[in-house]
């Protein structure tokens, strides 16, 4: 099956309609404001050979906006579409990211590598894979797919709630260190997985972002905490 993202309503009852048609007037507007907001942002090639970001045309199946990025802007094309769908109150959906984007249980979070610019994709070309920019939406599988990407030293992965609340990861000397910081006056826990152990370093950024009360037991709890 062709990679595809896929927006829905966020309700699973208008999920299951046969036609667009069926749904109600305001939430089928959404649907065709953003496949159309899609289709200003990413034009048809304008020569033939020409690579652009999409495969084809967004369009409409069913109760959803299908859309088929190209391969090299998959994750462009991804950020722009959640953007465009927040405050739609829509359902993305990407099954090959295992990218479940739903409304309902959004995390206000950003998501970059330093330098970060505004507006900018998760991909930084010039070295083509590594996250970099921003996201409105981030997903467990998601977290653990951008840590994998984090290569070389200086490699670095924010999730940031404010200046004084960050979840930060960054490659050092060949390890992986994992830094948060958790309010004012509180001091910035550290721990260096010199494992790899990606996993539990996602669970523990997601666990932080959801607000659980448990993260701090990735850092060896209270006790784990150092200056900052």
């Amino acid at each position: 099956m062709s990679y595809v993202i896929v927006v829905t309503p966020a309700e699973a009852e208008l999920r299951d309609v046969d036609s667009v048609d069926a749904l109600p007037d305001h939430v089928r507007a959404d649907l065709e404001g953003l496949r159309d907001e899609i289709c200003a942002r990413f034009p048809a090639a304008d020569a033939i050979g020409e690579t652009g970001a999409l495969s084809a045309r967004p369009v409409i199946e069913c109760a959803g906006v299908v859309i088929r990025p190209e391969v090299l802007t998959r994750p462009l094309v991804v950020n722009a579409v959640m953007r465009y769908a927040a405050p739609r109150q829509l359902l993305v959906t990407a099954p090959e990211l295992g990218l479940v984007a739903d409304p309902r249980d959004r995390i206000e979070i950003d998501v970059h590598r330093r330098p970060t610019m505004v507006g900018a994709a998760i991909t930084d070309h010039a070295v083509r894979g590594r996250p970099f920019g921003t996201l409105p939406w981030v997903s467990r599988e998601l977290l653990g797919q951008l840590l994998e990407a984090l290569e070389v030293d200086g490699d670095r992965l924010e999730l940031e709630g404010d200046t004084e609340r960050w979840f930060l990861y960054e490659r050092v000397g060949g390890v992986l260190e994992v830094s948060v910081a958790d309010g004012p006056d509180v001091p910035v826990r550290r721990r260096t997985l010199t494992s790899h152990d990606l996993g539990s370093a996602a669970d523990a950024g997601w666990a932080w972002a959801r607000c659980d009360i448990d993260w701090p037991a990735f850092f060896g709890g209270a006790g784990g905490a150092t200056a900052a």
